[in-house]
């Protein structure tokens, strides 16, 4: 599936967007402290600053310019608008306490055909059009030396996740070179060269929207599965799939996260996308194996179990069969809504809904020092169902459902100080020489016991839901 240039302007203001923030915020080599906050409104709505954006803050030693438009003497300002402006005001003077000096807000009202429209226009800062035909500005450029970020439009909708766009755009100018994010996945998230398409004429398939959106801003390598080391410029890597890895890969992340890098993991009991044997029809395909992290989840308390998928009667979606000759209610195809998602979350705030085909969950109980948080979840009314029935008869899990009456989490974030899985160091090489001796290893790094700082890991239990045909919507 390919989606052009029109349907990709608006996606950061839908599913595929957030998902990408969902992504993003993991990274907080950025955001230093972001997930140690929840969202934070005092009752008189006045902002409280998250730790990162104050360690962000304390570490500016150039001058940074915000310039904030609002169409304040516009007649034609909506008055909701305006309530947002002063709020978004009241946010950028809290800034500037916690800056020391390096931080000049100016306040611009951009009317027709002034000095301020111009600049306005310059900064990438767009009006927008009004039902009388008027327009009114509301945005910002935040510049440091010859770096500039501008947000064109600050959207109420997106107040939720306004300290993060100011914060993010500062960081961007202060530090104008591109963190680098790794991705390693079974699945052809970097697009694919499909041989019957190359007879064609048709070339190599695009990259995954997300891919594509997250290159926009940041440095994005494809780490290859068998790697027995993560690049040391990588700081979030994101796994996706893994299948059957081997235990020198698992090592490698492992030693990544007790280093100090971002982890977010995505597993998946059945994949979609991987299994798909009719590509017009992706919820159509065999069984395949599924992937999970076994030797690192079990040393961070977590179990996953590949065979099983959850089914909620709450969530249930309407689903293609038989090439589109008829409909099936499905239990374990979650269309996903605003209850199932923590909507107090920095990571999950924007998201109002979300489909996800034949998830896994998390269970068990987090290792000591680590501290678990539940991004999204299922409903009381849900169960775990064997896969390959959940893939085959939707009708026939309705017809055996017993509700569990437990919310299983499908989406979790664990924090704190994690400990190798591999106490005994790398995994050592098996391999022999031509008089059948074992061969002495190759001298390695010094393995990690337990993570140099608190670690960050976020594990989803679904990995269809970055597929293009499932997120851009």
């Amino acid at each position: 599936m390919t989606v052009n240039k029109r349907q990709l302007e608006p996606l950061l203001y839908s599913t595929a967007g957030v998902l990408v923030m969902f992504i993003i915020l993991v990274a907080i080599n950025v955001i230093g402290g972001w997930f140690k906050e929840r969202l934070d409104l005092t009752a008189d709505k006045e902002y409280t600053l998250s730790a990162g954006t104050k360690a962000i803050l304390s570490k500016l030693d150039t001058p940074v310019v915000v310039r904030f438009y609002c169409s304040q003497s516009e007649a034609s300002m909506p008055v909701f608008l305006k309530s947002y402006a002063q709020r978004v005001q009241d946010l950028l003077a809290e800034y500037q306490q916690y800056a020391h000096g390096e931080l000049e807000i100016k306040d611009l009202d951009p009317a027709p055909d002034s000095d301020a429209e111009d600049s306005a226009n310059l900064d990438g800062v767009e009006g927008q059009m009004v039902n009388n035909g008027d327009k009114i500005y509301l945005g910002l450029a935040v510049s440091c030396l010859d770096q500039k970020v501008a947000i064109p439009f600050l959207s109420p909708d997106r107040e939720k996740l306004l300290e993060y766009d100011l914060s993010q755009a500062i960081s961007r100018v202060v530090n104008p070179q591109k963190a680098v994010i790794g991705v390693m996945s079974s699945l052809p998230v970097f697009g694919e060269v499909n041989p019957m398409m190359m007879r064609m004429g048709q070339g190599r398939q695009d990259p995954w929207v997300f891919i594509s959106e997250l290159q926009r801003d940041y440095s994005v390598k494809q780490v290859e599965l068998n790697s027995d080391k993560i690049d040391d410029d990588i700081k979030v890597l994101l796994v996706i799939h893994p299948k059957d890895l081997a235990e020198t890969a698992q090592y490698a992340i492992d030693q990544f996260l007790l280093r100090g890098g971002k982890l977010m993991v995505f597993v998946d009991p059945l994949s979609v996308v991987d299994s798909r044997n009719n590509p017009s029809n992706p919820l159509q395909g065999s069984l395949n194996a599924g992937s999970t992290l076994d030797k690192l989840f079990k040393a961070w308390g977590i179990h996953y179990d590949v065979n099983k998928v959850v089914a909620d009667m709450n969530y249930l979606s309407s689903v293609s069969r038989d090439g589109g000759a008829r409909t099936e209610r499905a239990p374990a195809v979650l269309s996903l809504t605003r209850a199932g998602i923590d909507s107090n979350d920095a990571v999950t705030a924007q998201i109002d809904n979300l489909l996800i085909p034949f998830a896994g969950v998390f269970t068990g109980t987090p290792a000591d020092g680590l501290k678990e948080t539940v991004l999204l979840k299922t409903s009381k009314d849900s169960q775990l169902v064997e896969k390959f029935m959940a893939e085959f008869s939707g009708d026939q899990v309705i017809k055996d459902f017993a509700a569990s009456g437990q919310e299983y989490p499908l989406a979790i974030r664990l924090t704190g100080k994690f400990k190798t899985a591999f106490p005994d160091g790398k995994p050592g090489d098996k391999s022999t020489d031509t008089a059948g001796k074992k061969e002495k290893p190759a001298p390695t790094e010094p393995s990690l016991k337990v993570s140099k700082s608190e670690g960050v890991v976020i594990l989803v239990g679904d990995t269809d839901l970055l597929y293009d045909q499932f997120c851009v919507q």
